[in-house]
């Protein structure tokens, strides 16, 4: 029998672009994360109110990680390709 996942929410938000960018970056960190939204919501592609809301969740392990990008993605605090790139130049 395989194990059922469980998820808190990380962050909300009434734009499913947003959340798949979010998403991704998550994913890219090795965090494991699943987006959640209302049915209809998704089938009629509404982003506004209730039926907009989408919920980025991960697994409780992933939660301090997640909730640290989080923070620095919020307050400009992730280094650009251009900062990487000039900080290799450096080395």
């Amino acid at each position: 029998m395989s194990q059922k996942l469980e998820w808190k929410t990380l962050l909300e938000v009434y734009d499913r672009i947003e959340a798949e960018i979010i998403k991704s970056a998550l994913e890219a960190q090795g965090i494991q994360a699943e987006l959640f939204q209302e049915g209809a919501g998704s089938l009629y592609r509404v982003n506004v109110g209730v039926l907009g809301r989408v919920e980025i969740c991960v697994t409780p392990d992933d939660l301090p990680a997640a909730q640290a990008w989080l923070d620095d993605y919020q307050n400009n605090r992730l280094e650009s390709d251009k900062e990487l790139g000039e900080n290799e130049q450096e080395d």
